[in-house]
């Protein structure tokens, strides 16, 4: 019997994922008013291909289907957005200008920045300051987030290894 139940923490990361981004709606949107930058909605852009990954996996993940492919697929999404997190909170407060450099022109030329422009339109700058949340900066929290999924999808991974590596009688 499988330590690690494949399937349920698929549906806890996309669950997680798609409730993190309706809080991010709701700090744009709701009082706090916070626009969000560049690097916020790339971060956004990966909670929701994160999320949709393993909703993916939790969905199809069964005894006899390796969920290994989305797994490897959900950690490299999950490591992108700890890689962007990372870069927001060590660089962020240094992009003064981060609408008009390759970033933010990239971001808001996405298509989907004309598709749904209220939530993938960056109109906020990296070096704002807005109040820490429970002692820390929301792109700390996402940092902390993406690691902690990045280490989840980890765990399955290697549980997926040791199954598939245990003989078949």
């Amino acid at each position: 019997m499988d330590k690690i139940n494949t399937r349920w923490i698929f549906a806890g990361i996309a669950l997680c994922c798609f409730v993190l981004l309706t809080a991010a709606w709701h700090a744009q949107y709701g009082p706090a008013k916070q626009q969000p930058c560049p690097l916020c909605i790339l971060q956004r852009y990966g909670y929701l291909l994160l999320g949709t990954v393993c909703a993916v996996g939790a969905a199809f993940a069964r005894p006899g289907r390796p969920a290994w492919v989305v797994a490897i697929i959900a950690d490299v999404v999950a490591s992108l957005g700890v890689a962007v997190a990372v870069w927001q909170v060590t660089k962020g407060k240094e992009m003064t200008s981060c609408t008009t450099d390759p970033v933010g022109v990239f971001v808001n030329g996405l298509p989907t920045a004309d598709w749904w422009p209220e939530f993938f339109f960056a109109n906020g700058g990296c070096a704002d300051v807005y109040p820490p949340v429970f002692g820390l900066v929301v792109p700390v929290w996402s940092l902390l987030w993406f690691a902690g999924f990045a280490a989840a999808i980890a765990l399955v991974i290697a549980n997926e290894a040791r199954r598939m590596a245990r003989p078949t009688a």
